[in-house]
């Protein structure tokens, strides 16, 4: 049965271009033969092989936020405390204080986090 890609449920196989593939998400397929990736454009005609989807594709649990923020906290600690131990000016670390500093601030940000807050690291090697 023909249709178009962005009408076929995540698992489903189709037949596109001589080939067989297995839709990933709603721009994602993978080949069956050789199990490439490949970008279906939404409104491209295709034809479904079967009414079922194929076997489901692993499905990651929830991200646990404040589990990844404290993780993440630790990491930016711990980053800061070995920069510290380095030999060089202060300005080239004032610098790279400052440039982890901005990282930080985008993943938290990403995360929807404001950056306030506590970590599980110890503060002995903090700023």
């Amino acid at each position: 049965m023909e249709t178009k890609f962005h009408q076929l449920r995540p698992g489903q196989r189709f037949q596109w271009q001589d080939e067989s593939y297995e839709k990933i998400n709603p721009l994602l397929a993978r080949s069956l033969g050789s199990g490439a990736q490949r970008l279906i454009p939404r409104s491209t005609l295709v034809v479904a092989l079967d009414g079922t989807p194929a076997t489901p594709t692993a499905v990651l649990p929830p991200v646990d936020l404040p589990a990844a923020r404290r993780a993440f906290e630790d990491y930016h600690h711990s980053s800061l405390h070995w920069l510290e131990q380095q030999d060089g000016s202060d300005e080239r670390l004032n610098q790279a204080r400052n440039a982890l500093e901005q990282a930080r601030q985008r993943v938290l940000a990403a995360l929807g986090e404001s950056g306030e807050g506590t970590s599980a690291f110890s503060n002995e090697n903090a700023d």
